[in-house]
C-alpha cells in the first residue's frame, strides 16, 4: 500500500518535472499559407525575389511567423499590375475616379520650438494630430495626388474604368485574374502602385512555395548557439536553412535559420522564370 501510494507520488512529480521544462518552439502549423501585413498597405509594391521578410508577430501563424522567402510581387494578386492612372475627382477623362485609400501625412512634433513646422517640406504642423497638414495641392507630392483641406492629408485618386468592382483573386485561375486591379485583401479598395507578377510556378519562387507560416530552427552560420531560444524541429518535408544572416543589424532573434519546404532554397536572382502577369521592366524579375 504504501509502495504504491509512493509509486503514484513519484509517478506525479515526474509528470510535473516534464511539463516544466523547456520545450522547443511549437512547429505545428509550419507550411500553413499567411497573407504578409504590407499587403494591407495601399502603396505597398509588393516584395522582391531579391530579398527575404520574416514577420515575426503573424497572428495567422500558430507560429506566429509568416516568412517570405524571396518571394515577388504580392500573394494578395498573382498577376501584377501597371501603376493605375490617377485622377482629381470632377475633372474630364476618367469616368470612374475613386480613392486608393493611400495617404500622405508625415509625422510631425507639435512641442518643437517653431511647432514642429521645419519637419514638413511644405505646408504646416498640426499641432492636435502631429503630422504635416497640406493647405493644397501645392503642398502634396506630384503625380496625381491632392489635398483634401477639410482632413488636411494628401489623398490619391485612380481612375477605374475598365473593371471597378473586380479585383484579382490569388484562388483564381490566369485567366480569371487577366485584366484585373490589384486591390487590398478582402476589400475592393484599389492597390495605387505597379505591382510585379508572381514568379513561375515550377521556379519555387511563387507564393505557394515562397511564403507560409515558418518557425526558427537555428542560429546563423557562424554564431554560436543560444541555450536560452527554443529553437523548433521542422516537421516532415521541410529543411532547415539559413534565411537571414546576423549582420549585427535588427533583432538577432529572428536571424538565422527557418524551416523551408524541401527544394525551395534560393539559389540566384535569375530563378523567377516565365511569369504570368507584369514582367520585363526594372522593377520585375522573370520574362
Amino acid at each position: 500500500m504504501t509502495r504504491s501510494i509512493l509509486s503514484g507520488l513519484l509517478g506525479l512529480l515526474s509528470v510535473v518535472a516534464m511539463a516544466s521544462l523547456p520545450s522547443a518552439c511549437e512547429s505545428g502549423g509550419v507550411g500553413d499559407p499567411c497573407l504578409p501585413e504590407d499587403e494591407y498597405d495601399p502603396q505597398f509594391a509588393g516584395f522582391k525575389v531579391t530579398e527575404e521578410n520574416i514577420e515575426s508577430r503573424s497572428f495567422q501563424c500558430q507560429t506566429r511567423i509568416c516568412l517570405v522567402n524571396h518571394f515577388q510581387g504580392r500573394v494578395s494578386c498573382p498577376l501584377g499590375q501597371e501603376a493605375p492612372p490617377t485622377c482629381r475627382p470632377g475633372q474630364p477623362g476618367c469616368t470612374n475616379c475613386v480613392l486608393s485609400e493611400s495617404y500622405y501625412a508625415p509625422d510631425c512634433d507639435p512641442a518643437k520650438p517653431d511647432g514642429g513646422n521645419s519637419q514638413c517640406l511644405s505646408g504646416v504642423c498640426d499641432s492636435a494630430g502631429a503630422f504635416c497638414r497640406c493647405d493644397g495641392p501645392e503642398d502634396c507630392p506630384s503625380g496625381g495626388w491632392d489635398c483634401n483641406t477639410e482632413k488636411g492629408v494628401c489623398e490619391l485618386h485612380i481612375c477605374r474604368d475598365t473593371i471597378p468592382d473586380d479585383c484579382q483573386d490569388p484562388t483564381k485561375s490566369a485567366a480569371e485574374n487577366e485584366g484585373k486591379p490589384c486591390c487590398v485583401p478582402g476589400t475592393k479598395d484599389p492597390i495605387a502602385a505597379p505591382v510585379c507578377g508572381q514568379c513561375a510556378g515550377n521556379s519555387n519562387r511563387n507564393a505557394q512555395q515562397a511564403v507560409y507560416c515558418s518557425c526558427r530552427c537555428g542560429v546563423a552560420d557562424g554564431e554560436k548557439d543560444d541555450p536560452n531560444f527554443n529553437f523548433c524541429e521542422c516537421p516532415q518535408g521541410f529543411t532547415c536553412s539559413e534565411i537571414r544572416p546576423n549582420v549585427g543589424l535588427g533583432d538577432p532573434n529572428i536571424t538565422g535559420k527557418y524551416c523551408i519546404k524541401q527544394g525551395t532554397q534560393f539559389e540566384n536572382e535569375g530563378a523567377c522564370g516565365d511569369v504570368q502577369g507584369r514582367a520585363n521592366s526594372d522593377q520585375c524579375e522573370g520574362f
